[in-house]
C-alpha cells in the first residue's frame, strides 16, 4: 500500500494535467494514511490544499482528513486549528457551499464549542463570589452563543448536540449556584437567607434546563433519534421521572423530516453591581454584603416550519 502511495505521489509530481495531479495527490494521501505513514499523508494533503483550494468541498474534505490525523495523535492544538479553518472556509464558500461542507463545518464547530462548554464547567463559584460569578457568567454566555450558532447549520445531529449542551449549561449554572462556596463571616440567620436566595436564583435555570431538553424531545418526534436526544431523555427522566421515566420511545413515536430550523435562547444574566446587591426578587439585600445573581431574563425557544 505504501508503494502504491509512492507511485501516485510520483505521478502527481510529474504530471502536467491539473486534474490528474489533484486526483493522484488525494489517492496518495489516502494510501499513506491507510498504511499508517501519517507524516507523508500530511505532506501530500498539504500540497493538495496549496495547489487546489477549489473546489471547496474537496478542500474541506482534505482538511478534515488532516484534522483526523492530528486527533489520532492527540495534538489538540493543531486539531482545533484545522477544525477552525474548516469552519472559516465553509463560511466563506458562498455559492460553493454544499450540504457536505456545511455538515463537516458543523461537526467541526461542535468540537470547538464542546471545549467552551468544558471550560465553563471547570469554573467553580468560590469566594470572593462576585469574581468567580462574573467569570462563570461570561463563559456561560460564550457557550450558549456558540451552541446557538451550531443550530444555524441545520444539521440534525449537531442541532441535537447543541440543544443538549445548552440545557446542560443551564443545569451546571444552577448546580454551581447551589454548591457555591459560602461566605465565612455570616451569622446563622444571614447564612440561611443567603442560601434561600441562592435556591431562588438557581430555580429559573433548572426550569430552563427542562425546557431546552424538551426541545430535543421535539426533535425526537421529528425523527432525530441519536445519542443526544437519548441523553436529553435520560436527563428529563432524572428531573421529571413522573413524566418521562415510565414511557419508552417506540417506532410509532418517530416521524421523518429532512431539514428544519431551530432557534434557542441566548443567556442574559444580570450581575448586581458592587455595593448595590440585590436578591433574585430585585429587593435590596439588607442582611448580607454577599450578593447572589439576579435571575436571568426569559428567552424564547421555538422551531420554525421544516423546510
Amino acid at each position: 500500500m505504501s508503494r502504491a502511495a509512492g507511485e501516485y505521489d510520483r505521478l502527481a509530481s510529474e504530471s502536467e494535467d491539473p486534474a490528474l495531479r489533484g486526483d493522484a495527490l488525494l489517492a496518495a494521501g489516502d494510501l499513506y494514511q491507510q498504511s499508517n505513514t501519517s507524516e507523508k499523508a500530511l505532506d501530500v494533503y498539504r500540497r493538495y490544499l496549496d495547489e487546489f483550494p477549489r473546489p471547496v468541498e474537496a478542500a474541506i474534505e482534505t482538511r478534515f482528513k488532516i484534522s483526523e490525523i492530528y486527533k489520532a495523535r492527540h495534538d489538540d492544538s493543531l486539531y482545533q486549528k484545522e477544525l477552525a479553518e474548516i469552519v472559516r472556509t465553509d463560511a466563506a464558500a458562498g455559492s460553493e457551499r454544499t450540504r457536505r461542507t456545511r455538515t463537516l463545518a458543523a461537526r467541526s464547530a461542535l468540537v470547538l464549542a464542546e471545549q467552551l462548554y468544558r471550560d465553563f464547567v471547570a469554573v467553580k463559584l468560590r469566594q470572593p463570589f462576585e469574581t468567580s460569578l462574573k467569570e462563570k457568567q461570561q463563559r456561560m454566555d460564550a457557550t450558549i452563543d456558540a451552541m446557538n450558532r451550531l443550530v444555524e447549520y441545520e444539521i440534525a445531529d449537531v442541532t441535537a448536540a447543541a440543544t443538549y449542551y445548552m440545557a446542560e449549561t443551564y443545569f451546571d449554572f444552577s448546580r454551581s449556584l447551589k454548591e457555591s462556596e459560602r461566605p465565612t463571616d455570616l451569622q446563622a440567620a444571614d447564612l440561611e437567607k443567603y442560601e434561600a436566595d441562592l435556591d431562588e436564583t438557581a430555580f429559573p435555570f433548572e426550569e430552563k434546563t427542562i425546557k431546552v431538553h424538551e426541545k430535543n424531545m421535539e426533535l425526537l418526534h421529528a425523527g432525530v433519534l441519536d445519542e443526544w436526544t437519548e441523553k436529553s431523555l435520560s436527563r428529563l427522566a432524572e428531573m421529571m421521572p413522573g413524566r418521562y421515566a415510565k414511557n419508552e420511545v417506540n417506532s410509532d413515536f418517530l416521524g421523518g423530516i429532512d431539514s428544519y430550523v431551530y432557534r434557542a435562547p441566548v443567556s442574559q444574566v444580570s450581575v448586581p453591581a458592587s455595593g448595590d446587591a440585590q436578591t433574585p426578587t430585585g429587593k435590596p439585600n439588607q442582611t448580607t454584603e454577599h450578593p447572589v445573581p439576579m435571575a436571568m431574563n426569559d428567552g424564547g425557544v421555538k422551531h420554525a416550519t421544516p423546510q
